[in-house]
C-alpha cells in the first residue's frame, strides 16, 4: 500500500520505519520533500481487504503508541532483572541502550565481589537502590521527549548524554566530614589530565579504566592505606608517583591535602574522606569484597 498522507507528530529530518522485520506489519512513513506530506509505505494484508480510507490509515498509524514500562523489582531472591528485562523505553529519548550498559556494568561488579570476592550479599541490593531511579528518570524523559515530537518541537539536551548520572543517596555513598560542594560520594569521578613522576602524560581516565578500584590521595604518605587485590593506589603532589602540574586535578576535585579519594569500577566516586578519617575505609573496603591486606604485595602504580 502506498498513500501520501498529512501527518502531525513526526519529523521530517528522516525515515520512519515501524515493526521491522514482521513483513506483515511493516510500516514506513517518507517526509515527501517540497511538500508538508508523508507517504505511507506498507504491505497489503494477507488476508481480508486493505482499508485505503482516511478512517482506515489513520487507524493504523495510531496503532503504534508509546511503550514505557518499569518493573516494580529489579531483585528477588537470586533473580535479577537488567536492560530491557527492568525497562522499556520509547525510541524518542534513544536511551534503552544506554541505560541498560549502565545497569549491566553496575551489577557486574557487584556480582563479581559477592562471588568472588567474598562482599556480603546485601552488596546486591544496592543495584534496584542506584539503578531503579535512574530509568525511572530516563522513562520520564523520553515520554517528554515522545510529546514534545508530537508537538513539533523535541529538542535533544545534556541530559540525554548520561553523564550527569549519579548516586548520591547510595548505600555506597561515603563522605567523612560531609562536604557541602564540588565533587560528592555517587558523582561520576571527573576526567582531568596528569602526569606521571618521570614527566609522561596521562589521564585520569586512562587509570580509571578497567574492573579495578582506584584510590587517588591528595599529598598524602602513601603507606597510610595498605594495598590489597583489587585496588591500584595512587598519590597526587610533589612526592606522589602524579604530578597536578596544570592544576586541573585540583580544579575538578577540590581536595584539601591529606583526603583521599575512592573510585569504583564503573567511573563512580564511592568514598571521600579526610585524613583524620582515613580508617573509615576499612569496612567500606569490607563491604564491597576488597580483599584484607596482604604483606607480600605491592601497591599498584
Amino acid at each position: 500500500m502506498v498513500a501520501d498522507i498529512a501527518l502531525t507528530g513526526l519529523g521530517r529530518e528522516a525515515w520512519h520505519r515501524f515493526n521491522e522485520g514482521r513483513m506483515d506489519a511493516q510500516m514506513s512513513l517518507c517526509p515527501l520533500a517540497g511538500t508538508t506530506l508523508f507517504q505511507l509505505q506498507a504491505p497489503i494484508p494477507l488476508e481480508g481487504d486493505a482499508d485505503l480510507s482516511a478512517e482506515g490509515l489513520t487507524s493504523m498509524v495510531a496503532a503504534f503508541n508509546m511503550n514505557a514500562r518499569l518493573a516494580d523489582r529489579y531483585k528477588v531472591g537470586r533473580v535479577l532483572l537488567v536492560g530491557d528485562a527492568a525497562h522499556v523505553h520509547p525510541p524518542t529519548g534513544g536511551q534503552g541502550l544506554n541505560t541498560s550498559v549502565q545497569d549491566a556494568y553496575n551489577l557486574g561488579w557487584k556480582l563479581a565481589a559477592v562471588t568472588r570476592g567474598g562482599a556480603p550479599e546485601t552488596l546486591l541490593d544496592s543495584y534496584e537502590e542506584e539503578r531503579r531511579p535512574i530509568a525511572a528518570n530516563m522513562l520520564g524523559l523520553a515520554t517528554k521527549l515522545l510529546d514534545a515530537a508530537r508537538r513539533g518541537d523535541m529538542r535533544r539536551g545534556r541530559e540525554v548524554h548520561q553523564l550527569d548520572i549519579g548516586y548520591p543517596d547510595s548505600p555506597l555513598a561515603l563522605e567523612q566530614p560531609r562536604r557541602a560542594r564540588g565533587l560528592l560520594a555517587g558523582d561520576r569521578a571527573p576526567d582531568a589530565p596528569v602526569s606521571g613522576a618521570s614527566g609522561q602524560a596521562t589521564r585520569l581516565f586512562d587509570i580509571f579504566k578497567g574492573a579495578h578500584w582506584t584510590l587517588l590521595g591528595c599529598e598524602v604518605e602513601r603507606n597510610r592505606v595498605a594495598p590489597r587485590p583489587g585496588l591500584h593506589i595512587h598519590t597526587i603532589g610533589a612526592r606522589g608517583d602524579l604530578r597536578d602540574d596544570g592544576g586541573h586535578f585540583q580544579d575538578a576535585y577540590a581536595l584539601a591535602p591529606g583526603d583521599w579519594v575512592l573510585v569504583r569500577p564503573d567511573g563512580h566516586v564511592g568514598a571521600i574522606v579526610a585524613s583524620a578519617n582515613v580508617d573509615a575505609l576499612a569496612p567500606y573496603f569490607r563491604q564491597v569484597g576488597l580483599e584484607a591486606p596482604s604483606s607480600g604485595l605491592a601497591p599498584r602504580t
